[in-house]
């Protein structure tokens, strides 16, 4: 039977390799971001996948101009079964970490288009930047050799960008060795805004420019209409860069006369995976691949735009081609798969069979051996449990002599009656132990019984937390401490502990500590980590994500001790991490150094024109709607802070406490001062009487206004007139 098996075996593996497929080459491409060029890169890319001799996949994902975005995917695609990755920078630095991990995990890295300030990089392929630059700006000294003394304005990219740098670099070269021309840059930052932006500025402050050289066409058709707009009486020539066939674009703008010029920047996808393949195939190649680019002008655009179109449309083709390729491929693989897995089917069926009947034959003699070994596993623990009731005796009997004695203080029998407790309970699992074969059928009932009580308890005391609340909701004098953890014995611990320092609320679980948070939004959570229901990861994930509690310090109390297990509590948000067993000094200077840390920031945010303090991401939502609900609704002096807390979702109590926590205020403090800070404004900026001011800030009378701005600013509106 043994030969046969292995004989059917030997069969299987033969099919299946006969059937193995060629070596695939996956390639993994992090484009910085989108637009009409690399697009038509990408396409290039894809058309190129079965362009040569071997197969290759490749995979693309873009950015979207987001360093930290694009170094996520970077780390994605590393950890992916990628067998090179291709790279366009976003910037020159904040990619830098990511590139070098690619590298140390084995990985071929090629940068394209742009470079990375790094050299830990297999090789690089794009355009000579530098010399891109020179070409355009010996046009334009050639351009402008018969005007007196013209202006030349070039309009770079983010200068945080290697094609900015190097364009920059080479154009301004030329441009010294020229002083007849009158050269002045500045940066647009490859951004529709900030070139409107620093373009208005310019020519309001400078004669207008003879000629402008732009960095990329798409700026370069930005600042055209700015031009427009401007409606000057001589129209500054404007050169491009990128120079791309197609409908509205560069070489089309210089065919119509809207550009005097653009700069092919070259993008040949086919040779960027040719390279790649170069390196994945061990032939030789070299580290640095300049593609070339040239001048588009009115005398040739003709020619270069009737050549360009022609490759976009070729290439077109060939995505189609390629998709279609995909698609057969999948096909044939997967009725391949089929074939095979019916063959092995078939084979598993037959070993099935044979080895049912010998599985059968080997239970029976299991059997056997298990009831042996059963008998032999109740001796030992019939005999480690007896063991362990000596010690459980010795220490049952003082404890229960010092609790009946009634001498010792209220806090010091609290935390004896923890201890005769958890003894009871060691004792009760001893006596489990011993009886565990007796008792095996009626566990299931007696675990939903003690479910079903510990549910009841778990009301209970949630109940008895918000009645506290409900109490508590006028007093301030005590910071609000929320303690989280299934161990009825810990929570009475850690209430006896810190009841007489904070105003102390109880949950048994993640899920109920989250209901109670939101109710209640204490001033600190102090939480357990294993839970049932929720645990305390979870918990503490909840409660950094919601607008109403992500502002509060949470502490992690776990016998979780090591490192990875710190770093997964501080990921899901919490601000401290204290193993057990810890020390109750420990845990309290913990906790105060907590609100401290909160209490400073509230107040530095509480003061006058500190909106650059760092808040988390809920905070700062809450605080801009906040703030933007009191101006839409300042004016109206009947306003209640009731209405802006029922418009932002939040009942009396959340709102109270969330805005005390991040300013320090009160939600009518607030108000007030946001109140005055306005009519200060208009009165250092506007030429409004002082009533005037009053009333449009929400003051019912200016008398009481002059008054609160004395309180505020010591000195009456009118001397802050006076003095300006």
């Amino acid at each position: 039977m043994r030969k046969s098996f292995i004989c059917l075996l030997v069969c299987c593996l033969f099919f299946a390799s006969c059937t193995k497929k060629e070596k695939t080459y996956h390639i993994g491409v992090s484009q910085c971001s989108g637009g009409i060029w690399r697009n038509k890169v990408n396409k290039e890319m894809l058309a190129a996948q079965h362009l040569y001799e071997w197969n290759v996949k490749v995979d693309i994902v873009e950015a979207g101009d987001n360093p930290e975005r694009q170094v996520q995917q970077i780390d994605s695609l590393t950890h992916s079964d990628i067998d090179l990755l291709l790279v366009a920078p976003s910037d020159a630095k904040p990619l830098v970490p990511a590139i070098e991990r690619a590298q140390k995990a084995g990985i071929p890295v090629i940068c394209f288009d742009r470079k990375a300030a790094t050299e830990h990089y297999t090789a690089f392929i794009g355009c000579d930047n530098v010399q891109a630059g020179r070409d355009v700006g010996n046009y334009v000294a050639l351009k402008m050799k018969d005007e007196p003394r013209p202006i030349v304005l070039e309009v770079v990219g983010s200068m945080q960008t290697s094609p900015a740098q190097e364009r920059h670099k080479g154009f301004s070269e030329v441009m010294k060795q020229h002083p007849e021309l009158d050269y002045q840059w500045v940066e647009g930052a490859w951004a529709h805004d900030v070139i409107t932006r620093v373009m208005k500025d310019f020519l309001k402050s400078s004669t207008p420019p003879d000629i402008i050289f732009c960095h990329n066409d798409g700026m370069a058709y930005d600042v055209s209409q700015i031009l427009k707009e401007a409606k000057l009486e001589k129209s500054p020539l404007i050169i491009g860069f990128d120079g791309l066939p197609g409908k509205g674009e560069g070489m089309e703008r210089v065919q119509k006369g809207l550009f005097a010029a653009s700069y092919i920047y070259p993008t040949h996808g086919e040779k960027i995976v040719r390279l790649a393949l170069d390196i994945l195939t061990g032939k030789e190649y070299k580290r640095n691949n300049i593609l070339t680019g040239t001048m588009v002008t009115p005398e040739n655009v003709d020619m270069l735009l009737q050549s360009g179109n022609e490759l976009m449309s070729q290439t077109e083709n060939l995505v189609t081609i390629n998709d279609k390729l995909e698609d057969s491929f999948s096909l044939l693989n997967t009725q391949q798969r089929a074939l095979l897995i019916s063959i092995i089917g078939l084979v598993v069926l037959f070993l099935s069979l044979a080895l049912a009947w010998r599985a059968a034959r080997e239970m029976r003699r299991a059997n056997r051996k298990m009831q042996s070994l059963n008998e032999e596993q109740t001796l030992f623990y019939t005999n480690a449990s007896h063991q362990l009731r000596t010690p459980l005796t010795l220490i049952a009997g003082p404890v229960k002599q010092l609790i009946d004695s009634h001498v010792l203080k209220d806090k010091q029998q609290e935390l004896l009656e923890v201890v005769e407790r958890n003894v009871n309970q060691l004792e009760t699992v001893i006596s489990s132990v011993l009886n565990f074969k007796k008792n095996m059928s009626g566990m299931t009932s007696d675990d939903n019984a003690n479910a079903n009580a510990n549910a009841s308890a778990n009301a209970d005391l949630l109940k008895e937390s918000r009645v506290n609340l409900l109490k508590q909701d006028d007093m301030e004098e005590l910071a609000t401490l929320l303690v989280v953890d299934d161990n009825d014995d810990m929570r009475r611990y850690l209430h006896t502990l810190l009841a007489d320092r904070f105003y102390v609320l109880e949950a048994p679980d993640g899920q109920s500590g989250l209901r109670l948070a939101r109710e209640s939004v204490p001033d600190i959570v102090v939480s357990d980590v294993m839970m049932p229901v929720m645990d305390g990861l979870q918990f503490c994930k909840h409660l950094k994500e919601d607008a109403i509690t992500s502002h509060i310090p949470v502490i992690l109390l776990t016998a979780r001790s090591s490192e990875s297990q710190q770093i997964e509590g501080f990921e899901h948000g919490a601000d401290a991490y204290i193993t057990k067993p810890f020390h109750a000094d420990l845990l309290v200077a913990r906790i105060y150094n907590l609100l401290n840390n909160r209490k400073k920031l509230s107040q530095l945010l509480g003061e006058k024109q500190k909106e650059e303090v760092q808040l988390n991401t809920q905070d700062r939502i809450f605080t801009d709607a906040l703030k933007g609900a009191i101006r839409k609704k300042m004016a109206n002096p009947s306003l209640k802070m009731d209405e802006l807390g029922e418009e932002l979702g939040y009942s009396r109590v959340q709102l109270y406490r969330k805005v005390k926590a991040l300013t320090g205020l009160s939600p009518v403090e607030l108000l007030r001062q946001m109140r005055l800070q306005q009519g200060y404004n208009l009165i250092c900026t506007t030429n409004k009487t002082i009533s005037e001011v009053a009333y449009e800030v929400g003051f019912a009378t200016p008398s009481y206004f002059s008054r609160c701005f004395k309180q505020q600013y010591g000195k009456y509106p009118m001397d802050l007139r006076e003095n300006e």
